[in-house]
């Protein structure tokens, strides 16, 4: 007993001293704070860090968490008796507004639609919170919440985006931004940027309070009730050089920076704050001081009422992280890209960005199987590992990786793990192949000095075999390549400026010049030498989607007398490839009628295989025969082994062999890829990636005159304060919100669960009614409350949905939620009283449907009333978007509606854009030169669907990108009329962007310019005759520009 006392005692002296060794962590200041609130007094500030909600005392000091949540809480906003802090969260898969006390504890949420709703301002009395959502209504709008009930009402709705409102001191005017850019595009000028409105709220009536094209964000009002407080800027900055310039870095100052502004109630301004550089962004004021806190380049500052210059706010924060940062993962499966090792006994593959090793056979004993089971990681990069080939003697792999902020050549030594750069030049390299012969790698180099290069791996030395500049990325050149069987020849596809791809042959050394073998306005790809050296084989839309193939030389015979025999080499003897390119691309021919989707290969034995509609296809050298080796897709990754008796592919991301010696058995390599997973690390490297992606591909080389490298590094250190998914985009957003530049959307993974999916029931909400029950306002045509059956009219109640009573409050969508696939059973009477109430059964609709149907009513509303207007004189047809489904929609319906007429109106407004302009164009100058008259019949146009018509088109603020081009091609071929206000200036070409870490983003790479070189790009589309539609007009179903139109038509044809 004795011992054990000695043993207790000498074991707390142990940890005694070890505690009193161990030093405590020392607080460090963050950086990466967002979203600052200052309580009503001014004397406490909550911002957002790494995820959560933090409380601090508003001079600075030690922060503590508010909130502890794996998802992401945002947006906090202080109650006026300073009690409560009401916040947004990703919870539930969505932005639910929650309320929490300011003391802490658990959060209540009060908001239950799956549509996003942030919070914006409250009550003065703490009564209500004001938001952005539409719930009911198929339009933009405003709702008010009364915390207390739940119960919301719509305030106001518009065409145009509405976001921020802010209710003023008084209750009698709510200030809110009417449509506007993303807010980390603070610089932009257009018709498309936010601007300030009013509204009385006991009358309903607005006005535009600022409207000068200018972006005014996170607007709010100041104590007095009378000013309010934007940011917004004084200048505009250069952006979106003409077509060939370069423009040069611009110089900064305090009218260009997004600052705080003061605006009074006659929309007259004033600047507050001299910041330069990085935008002020989410200022707050505090409801009682007047004080303002903001954030600034990854800060918060503070500007006490009344002082002229802020003070930069240091907070301090011992975190712990709601999850770990370091997880260890066993994946199974999703393999990214693979190749079999020479001997065909190792499988190499990326999975995550890295590349591992695994052998086929696997030991038959179940000890050894074990752990051959497991594979071995190669690389342990955070970002890009790929693009990877085996040396002929399986010692090496060579690959390419991001690691020096350029996409580079290195070898691996795959028993030691050495990595080795092969080449140090500062430029991107893509499309890694290995020569036959296994002596050199072949690769595409970015740049004005870019182009085809080849690297021996002997001598080191890196030759340019063919100069094409270009980025050779995102669908940019960078095409397909190909050595032949003698190392002789490359072909190479190439693409057009105008945008064709062909196919070129020319000496693999570079010494001659590049020869186009397939001369025609079409795409080719895939290009495959047989092994004989005889024909080339390759993809093609030429004549139909297919794989052709072409003889190197002159047949002997006709084709139909021709047999295509192979002939393998010997062994020993030397093969000469010959080309006679005198007329090849007259010897062209389909070889078979599938296409190949990937991977066309030609094996040792001249079998042909091939990807198509994601299955393994085999065809015979001849083509006479052809076989669908495999079913159920989902298959890439094609090779072939060396022999020829076997293919290795993956599989919905997992590796498999194909034994076609054994009746093509097909046996899955499996492997366990255990890994510790880094986020902080992999989140650096998408960041990078990020960067790198828009340093090689940005359409402007100057990026609108700002120092990319420079923005970078000023961005980097904001990642200390990213703690989910959503804080990593909003980096990424604002970094490249300072090109100024449209298509640059970044869209991160959800740190939250599954959004629920709100139904909607079919009608609209009368908010008049604040008693029981849902009053219903109006049912569109086309909803199932418009059917006989189903009938439900305006003034109705709804009393009950499914045997449960509703009112207009945040129950209602708990009660539907997730439930639009089922029959809704609502209880209906016409007044607030359940005597003599029947009961309506229908399936409510999802919101696409609910919004197509609010689309065609208007659509056709619009069509009848310039029937009744003209006089059955004049035509209409919207277009929706620019897409495939969209040109086809345009192409019935401007023939049927144009039938008849004398004039058209083409509506493009509302219209997100795509690509199909030019073909539009080109429909539309379709010009009559003749006639076509079959017998007893009448005469009609030749060509047919030449109309010829007087045209007006109709466009606005709200007319993006394609749908801004068409217009100004329109007025550039002078085929009618535009009328309506200003397009954006959102017309850019974009390419999607997956970077490592799961987040998705879209990169600006192809400029579009007017004929005269000026910049579409943030220079909208102004109409020939401008007119306004107001939101009262869209409200009211007024459209004094579609009255202008047919004005404009009517007048044409008075004149004719």
């Amino acid at each position: 007993m004795r011992r054990w006392v000695w043993f207790w005692m000498l074991l707390c002296v142990w940890l005694a001293v070890g505690w009193a060794q161990m030093a405590l962590p020392e607080p460090k200041p963050i950086v990466g704070a967002r979203m600052p609130a200052l309580s009503p007094d001014g004397k406490q500030i909550a911002f957002v860090y790494r995820g959560d909600i933090w409380l601090a005392p508003a001079e600075g000091g030690r922060a503590t968490p508010l909130t502890r949540h794996v998802a992401y809480d945002a947006y906090p906003l202080w109650s006026p008796d300073g009690k409560w802090i009401a916040f947004a969260s990703v919870r539930n898969g969505n932005w639910d507004i929650f309320l929490i006390s300011a003391e802490g504890g658990a959060p209540v949420q009060l908001t239950f639609h799956s549509q996003s709703e942030t919070p914006s301002s409250w009550s003065r009395d703490g009564r209500y919170l004001y938001y952005a959502a539409s719930y009911d209504s198929n339009n933009p709008s405003l709702v008010e919440l009364e915390v207390a009930t739940g119960r919301f009402r719509r305030l106001t709705e518009d065409y145009q985006t509405l976001t921020g409102p802010q209710i003023s001191p008084d209750g009698k005017l709510l200030a809110y931004g009417r449509g506007g850019f993303p807010w980390w595009r603070p610089r932009y000028m257009g018709s498309g940027a936010m601007q300030i409105w009013v509204m009385e709220m006991q009358t309903g009536a607005r006005r535009a309070l600022v409207s000068d094209q200018r972006q005014h964000l996170w607007t709010q009002w100041m104590p007095d009730g009378k000013h309010l407080l934007t940011v917004t800027i004084g200048e505009k900055t250069p952006d979106s050089p003409r077509l060939g310039e370069k423009l040069p870095l611009f110089q900064d100052n305090p009218r260009r920076t997004p600052n705080l502004w003061l605006v009074d109630l006659q929309g007259r301004k004033r600047q507050l704050t001299q910041m330069v550089g990085g935008a002020v962004r989410f200022p707050s004021v505090a409801a009682q001081s007047g004080d303002i806190a903001f954030e600034y380049e990854g800060h918060l500052y503070l500007l006490r009422s009344g002082a002229r210059e802020p003070q930069k706010l240091t907070f301090y924060a011992m975190q712990d992280d709601a999850q770990n940062t370091r997880q260890r993962e066993v994946f199974t499966s999703g393999v990214e890209e693979a190749e079999p090792s020479p001997d065909g006994k190792r499988y190499a593959f990326r999975l995550r960005g890295d590349i591992w090793v695994i052998d086929i056979e696997k030991p038959k004993s179940l000890p050894e199987k074990r752990n051959a089971e497991f594979a071995r990681r190669l690389t342990d990069w955070a970002g890009d590992d790929s693009d990877f080939y085996w040396s002929k003697d399986g010692k090496t792999l060579y690959f390419t990786s991001d690691r020096n902020y350029y996409q580079q050549v290195y070898a691996l030594n795959v028993e030691t793990l050495e990595v080795k750069r092969l080449w140090d030049k500062p430029a991107d390299v893509s499309r890694l192949q290995l020569s036959p012969d296994g002596k050199f790698l072949g690769f595409w180099v970015s740049g004005e000095d870019g182009g085809l290069f080849t690297l021996n791996l002997e001598t080191n030395e890196v030759k340019k075999v063919l100069h094409e500049p270009g980025t050779h990325w995102y669908g940019l050149g960078g095409g397909d390549f190909a050595w032949s069987p003698d190392m002789r020849w490359l072909c190479v596809q190439r693409r057009d400026p105008r945008g064709s791809w062909n196919l070129w042959i020319l000496p693999a050394d570079g010494s001659g010049e590049p020869v186009n073998i397939t001369r025609l306005n079409a795409f080719h790809n895939q290009p495959a030498w047989s092994p004989d050296g005889k024909y080339l084989f390759f993809n093609s839309n030429r004549a139909g989607s297919a794989i052709y193939v072409v003889p190197l030389t002159r047949e002997t015979a006709r084709t139909e007398d021709t047999e295509m025999k192979f002939e393998k080499p010997k062994e020993g003897e030397p093969l000469e490839v010959k080309i006679d390119f005198d007329g090849i691309d007259q010897r062209i021919r389909r070889f078979v009628s599938q296409s190949s989707q990937g991977d066309l290969t030609v094996s040792a034995d001249g079998k042909i295989y091939f990807l198509s509609e994601g299955d393994i296809w085999q065809v015979s050298y001849d083509g006479s025969e052809s076989k669908r080796l495999t079913t159920g897709g989902g298959h890439a990754a094609l090779r072939v082994s060396a022999d020829g008796k076997k293919l290795y592919f993956i599989r919905n991301g997992e590796l498999y062999t194909m034994n076609l010696q054994a009746n093509n058995r097909v046996e899955k390599v499996e492997f366990k890829a255990e890994m510790e997973v880094d986020t902080e690390a992999v989140r650096q490297a998408a960041f990078v990636q990020f960067w790198r992606a828009y340093e090689r591909g940005f359409y402007d080389p100057g990026f609108h005159g700002r120092d990319w490298t420079a923005i970078r590094e000023r961005y980097r250190p904001l990642l200390a304060g990213v703690g989910v998914p959503e804080e990593f985009a909003l980096v990424l957003s604002m970094m490249v919100g300072e090109l100024e530049a449209s298509h640059s959307e970044v869209s991160p993974r959800s740190s939250g669960g599954r959004s629920p999916s709100t139904p909607h029931l079919g009608f609209t909400i009368d908010y008049s009614h604040r008693g029981r029950g849902l009053k219903v306002a109006a049912v569109p045509e086309g909803a199932p409350g418009s059917y006989p059956e189903t009938r439900i009219q305006p003034g109705e109640y709804i009393l009950k949905i499914n045997g449960e009573p509703v009112e207009a409050n945040q129950k209602l969508w708990q009660l539907i939620n997730d439930k639009g696939d089922r029959t809704f059973e609502f209880l209906v009477n016409s007044g607030p009283f359940e005597e003599g109430a029947r009961v309506v059964k229908y399936k409510p609709l999802s919101a696409g449907e609910w919004s197509e149907l609010h689309y065609q009513n208007r659509v056709n509303r619009l069509r009848r009333y310039v029937e009744e207007r003209s006089g059955g004189k004049i035509g209409y047809v919207h277009i929706r978007g620019m897409g495939g489904s969209d040109l086809n929609r345009f192409e019935r319906e401007y023939y049927e509606y144009a039938r008849g007429k004398q004039a058209m109106i083409i509506d493009v407004r509302f219209n997100g854009g795509g690509n199909i302009a030019d073909t539009l164009i080109d429909w539309l100058e379709r010009t009559q030169y003749g006639y076509y008259r079959p017998r007893d019949w009448q005469p009609y146009p030749w060509p047919s669907g030449a109309m010829e018509l007087p045209l007006v088109v109709l466009m606005n603020e709200r007319s993006f990108s394609n749908a801004e081009m068409f217009p100004y091609s329109v007025r550039a071929k002078k085929l009618g009329t535009l009328v309506g206000w200003q397009t954006p200036g959102y017309v850019i070409a974009t390419w999607g962007l997956d970077l490592v870490d799961g987040t998705g983003a879209r990169m600006p790479q192809l400029g579009v310019y007017r004929k005269d070189g000026s910049n579409m790009e943030n220079n909208g589309e102004a109409p020939d005759i401008a007119v306004w539609m107001s939101p009262d007009d869209w409200v009211n179903e007024r459209d004094p520009q579609l009255d202008k139109a047919i004005e404009v038509l009517m007048s044409q044809l008075e004149k004719r």
